[in-house]
């Protein structure tokens, strides 16, 4: 009985087949076996492969066209080993994954999927940026690609695949099976699985009606795990459907400046002026006002403290802040946390009962990038005294990766 079983499943993709057939000949450890399931390819030179491989040693299956999910199930019916390691006929693995992988499962009985870092290849080259696991990623969307290794008696215990994930997400749902049983996680912190990306990838990509069929199946599979998590996609639903943006006053009373300790107040593009109610604060320190939660031109007209005495109106000259570019009372906020900060003496703060802001949004997020570009642009430019103002190097990061070569 071999230690690991790695399962092919191959349907017209002969002209990587050798590749990724290789990448597993090619592993330290070699307590392992090959199954290639020839899922009903018609393509001749498919065929030529699967000739060929017939007196390579290769264990070779044929069926007719049934899909992935029962591919998959078809070589691990015959497949003798004590860990499974799924991979598609157009991918390739590093040279010490299964031992790697094996040797999580071998030590760690709690863990039921080992994966790794990945990258792609083909029409794109880089590293694969999936979000690290967490049951909380998981149930949004899937993390874990294909080509993980589990144990042959999970598969048995939850079934195999299922071939009703007509549309993909195969994996996905045999993860979620996995996971719904207490199976842990593991990821190798090293590359070791190499993802094809095709040049027709956009053309074979999913339409919507089949992500919703598809999804709509992996919840009805999964009813309790997501009811018991419900949370989660309650939080995505009310982010999701939050299309404005934020407002807010930061109060330090001695302890710094937090959410806890602050007023927010909902503002749009036409919002002309604020105001935040402050009298049940006390032994103020400090007061912060962060005009929006992104990149933002923000004009400031004046700045209203209304005290148990009066009102105390300051200048835009009265506050400093974060911005990248200042020109007069209009803010530039290359940062997606714009802050501004309200100067005034200890006596006001003291009997401090409102704030009250009156300002124009100029532009906001995207818009406000544009905006933003083009005034560090021209400030790059000559000066008045005939010098360089200042040099792309100064200009911040995330402006820079927009600027044109």
């Amino acid at each position: 009985m071999p230690l690991v079983s790695v399962v092919i499943p191959c349907f017209n993709q002969g002209q990587y087949l050798r590749q990724a057939i290789d990448s597993v000949l090619a592993q330290t450890l070699q307590d392992c076996e090959i199954f290639v399931v020839n899922d009903g390819s018609t393509d001749p030179l498919t065929g030529a492969v699967f000739a060929e491989l017939q007196d390579s040693g290769i264990s070779v299956i044929h069926t007719d066209n049934q899909g992935l999910a029962a591919a998959r199930n078809n070589g691990i019916r015959r497949a003798a080993g004590r860990y499974i390691l799924p991979l598609d006929a157009d991918d390739r693995i590093g040279p010490q994954y299964l031992e790697k992988a094996a040797a999580v499962l071998e030590n760690s009985p709690e863990i039921g999927i080992v994966y790794c870092r990945a990258r792609l290849f083909g029409a794109v080259e880089t590293e694969w940026a999936l979000p690290g696991y967490s049951l909380a990623e998981m149930l949004q969307d899937n993390v874990i690609f294909c080509t993980a290794m589990f144990r042959r008696s999970d598969w048995e215990l939850v079934g195999g695949y299922d071939p009703g994930m007509v549309y993909g997400w195969e994996d996905y749902d045999f993860w979620l099976s996995l996971i719904e049983r207490g199976r842990g996680v593991h990821q190798i912190p090293e590359t070791l699985f190499h993802y094809r990306v095709a040049s027709d990838s956009m053309v074979r990509s999913k339409e919507k009606w089949q992500k919703v069929a598809m999804f709509k199946r992996i919840f009805a599979r999964h009813q309790d795990l997501f009811a018991r998590n419900i949370e989660i996609w309650i939080d995505q639903l009310l982010t999701a459907r939050e299309k404005y943006h934020t407002s807010r006053l930061y109060i330090d009373t001695g302890n710094g400046v937090s959410d806890q300790s602050s007023v927010g107040r909902k503002i749009e593009n036409g919002t002309t002026m604020i105001d935040f109610q402050v009298s049940g604060y006390r032994d103020i320190k400090a007061i912060r006002f962060d005009p929006v939660d992104t990149f933002a031109v923000v004009e400031i007209g004046k700045v209203a403290l209304e005290t148990e005495a009066g009102c105390l109106e300051l200048a835009p000259e009265r506050v400093t802040s974060n911005a990248c570019i200042r020109d007069n009372s209009v803010f530039y906020f290359d940062t997606s946390d714009p802050q501004m900060f309200i100067m005034c003496g200890q006596e006001v703060l003291d009997a401090l009962k409102k704030v009250r802001v009156h300002l124009k949004f100029v532009a906001i997020g995207e818009d406000a990038l544009v905006r933003i570009i083009d005034r560090l642009q021209r400030k790059v430019g000559t000066g008045q005294d005939g010098k360089a103002s200042m040099g792309i190097s100064k200009l911040p990061k995330v402006l820079r990766s927009l600027l044109p070569d």
